[in-house]
């Protein structure tokens, strides 16, 4: 049994172990369309909100700032861990609007360019009155907490002597 363990070991530390192509292929696909519909459902929010012509604007902004939060909780997070600065001590500007720009332009290319989310649109539209309602639930909860464990991140690093 020792030895398969070894083995085992040995085989990741060469990385020979990989997912098969299918598998990766099928994951991505999931993870792809749960994006997309993450940003459908914002952008109907906003459809609903106001018709004014900017509801998928309004959902990338959304997006970009959610993803700017995690981003920052990992950032507070391993400076927690390490006790040390992680960023350094220069003008926030310097590195936060390059970062600000790439996460902005990584989703425009998702979803802004070539509307490529609008693929779904139309499997996301038959969704059942429970399948929706069980779907903003989840995306409520996950704003919620994605701001909650922001606030809790800032409250753990403001305790740090």
């Amino acid at each position: 049994m020792a030895g398969d363990q070894r083995q085992a070991l040995a085989l990741v530390h060469q990385k020979k172990i990989i997912f098969p192509k299918g598998l990766r292929v099928f994951i991505m696909k999931k993870m792809r369309k749960a994006y997309y519909l993450f940003f459908y459902k914002l952008y109907t929010l906003f459809k609903t909100l106001s018709k004014d012509g900017w509801e998928e604007w309004k959902a990338g902004i959304v997006i970009q700032t959610l993803q700017y939060f995690v981003l920052y909780i990992i950032i507070l997070k391993i400076e927690m861990i390490l006790r040390n600065s992680v960023i350094p001590n220069i003008n926030p500007i310097i590195w936060e609007l390059p970062l600000a720009a790439t996460i902005a332009i990584f989703n425009y290319y998702i979803f802004l360019y070539k509307k490529k989310w609008k693929i779904y649109e139309t499997e996301f539209n038959k969704y059942s009155k429970t399948q929706n309602t069980i779907i903003n639930l989840i995306i409520f909860c996950i704003v919620i907490g994605i701001c909650a464990i922001l606030i809790y991140t800032f409250y753990q690093y403001s305790q740090i002597d």
